[in-house]
C-alpha cells in the first residue's frame, strides 16, 4: 500500500491522520521565546490559550531538508511508495526541503507533489487520498487524483482580524487597514497557492452568509460533495456555520477541525473556514 505524508499544516487532529495511516511531518513556532512543535507539543486549545497573553507575535519555521531526509530514507530501507503531500509553496518553503530531500535520497518510490494549499483544504485533500490509498489505490492513481484534488479545491476564508496575516506578510498593510474599518470583515480565497483578498461584507454573520452562497455558487453537485469547516478557537462559530450549510443545501460538513498552533499564528482566533471542491467526479 502506498503510504501518504503530509504536515500537521493539514490542521486534522493527529488521532484523525493515525485511523489514515497518515504520518505528518511537524513544523515548529516560536512565541515569546519558547519554541513549540505543532500539533506534537502544543495542542489548538493550549496555543490559543497561550496567544491571549502573549506579549510578542508567534514566528514559524518551515520543516528542514534533513527532517525530510530522515522519513524519506526509512521509506527507502523499506522499499515502500510513499507520496508526500505538501503545505502550499506560496506560503512556505517546506515544499522546497522536499524537493531537496527527494532529490538526496534518489529513490523511485518516491513522489511529493505542491498542495497549493493550508489548512483543512490540505486536510480534504489528505483524507481522500489516505482513503484511496486504503483502498489500494496505485501511486500513479493517486498521484493523478491529487492533482485534479489540487486544481479544484476551493479555500474560503473569513477573517475576524487581519493583523496578524499582515504581520506574517500574508497580505498588504492596506488590506489589514481596511479591514479593521466599521466592523468590515474581509473574506479570503486561494488562488494559486496564494492566500488573497476576495471581497468584504459589514459583519460576521453577513460574511459568514457570503461564504455559504459562494459555495453554492462554485459547488456543483453539492449533495454529494464532502466538504470541511476549520475554525481558529471558535467552535461556536464553526457549529453556526454548519447549520447555516445545512440549512440552504441539506448537508453537514464531513468534519470540523480546529486550526492548529502554526496556521493559527498567521491567522489568529476567530478564523472560519469552508473547504470544498469546485468540480465533482
Amino acid at each position: 500500500m502506498v503510504k501518504i505524508y503530509t504536515e500537521t499544516t493539514c490542521d486534522l487532529s493527529l488521532e484523525h491522520l493515525s485511523s489514515l495511516g497518515v504520518e505528518p511531518l511537524p513544523m515548529r513556532l516560536t512565541l515569546d521565546g519558547v519554541e513549540y512543535v505543532d500539533r506534537y507539543g502544543l495542542s489548538p486549545a493550549e496555543f490559543f490559550s497561550i496567544l491571549k497573553d502573549a506579549k510578542g507575535v508567534p514566528t514559524t519555521s518551515q520543516i528542514t531538508p534533513a527532517a525530510y531526509i530522515e522519513v524519506m530514507e526509512r521509506v527507502k530501507a523499506e522499499g515502500g511508495e510513499a507520496l508526500f503531500v505538501v503545505f502550499s509553496s506560496e506560503l512556505s518553503g517546506t515544499f522546497q526541503s522536499a524537493v531537496l530531500a527527494e532529490k538526496e535520497v534518489n529513490y523511485p518510490g518516491i513522489r511529493i507533489i505542491d498542495s497549493k494549499a493550508a489548512s483543512a483544504g490540505l486536510g480534504l485533500m489528505v483524507d481522500t487520498l489516505a482513503r484511496m490509498a486504503q483502498d489500494g489505490a496505485s501511486m500513479e492513481e493517486l498521484y493523478r487524483k491529487a492533482e485534479w484534488l489540487r486544481d479544484h479545491m476551493e479555500h474560503l476564508v473569513v477573517v475576524e482580524n487581519l493583523e496578524m496575516l499582515k504581520r506574517g506578510g500574508r497580505i498588504t498593510p492596506v488590506a489589514a487597514f481596511m479591514g479593521g474599518v466599521m466592523n468590515i470583515k474581509p473574506i479570503l480565497e486561494m488562488r494559486n497557492g496564494k492566500l488573497i483578498p476576495f471581497e468584504k461584507a459589514k459583519g460576521r454573520k453577513k460574511a459568514m452568509r457570503r461564504i455559504v452562497d459562494l459555495m453554492g455558487e462554485r459547488c456543483p453537485e453539492i449533495s454529494r460533495q464532502r466538504f470541511f469547516i476549520a475554525h481558529g478557537d471558535d467552535p461556536q462559530g464553526a457549529a453556526e456555520l454548519d447549520d447555516m450549510v445545512f440549512e440552504t443545501y441539506g448537508i453537514r460538513a464531513a468534519l470540523i477541525t480546529e486550526l492548529g498552533p502554526v496556521v493559527g499564528s498567521h491567522t489568529g482566533p476567530g478564523v472560519l473556514t469552508l473547504f470544498f471542491l469546485n468540480a465533482y467526479e
